[in-house]
């Protein structure tokens, strides 16, 4: 059995950093559009406003969903490569102890 336990690990600290910046992302979501823009373009902007600020909110969402799902995998690679190694280490065990 062979398994290259750094790259799982890498890939696990990948998925880290991709959840980090995808949160960041659906923080800037989740805070548009400015309150300020509505009152700028009229009842009509308003809707228009309203309408983006669901979008946002809708996008935000997902992102984050994603986000959760990436720190999961992350989670997974670890948990992964340390089993992995512990296996490797049974069996390196019961080779020597024979």
């Amino acid at each position: 059995m062979f398994a290259d336990t750094d790259a799982i690990r890498a890939f696990g600290a990948a998925n880290t950093a991709q959840a980090a910046d995808l949160a960041a992302v659906a923080a800037a979501l989740s805070s548009m559009p400015d309150t300020a823009a509505s009152s700028m373009l009229g009842p009509v902007g308003a809707r228009f406003v309203e309408a983006l600020a669901d979008a946002a909110t809708d996008a935000s969402r997902a992102v984050a969903a994603l986000g959760d799902s990436l720190s999961t995998a992350s989670t997974t690679a670890h948990a992964s490569a340390s089993g992995y190694d512990a296996a490797d280490r049974r069996a390196g065990a019961a080779v020597f102890g024979v």
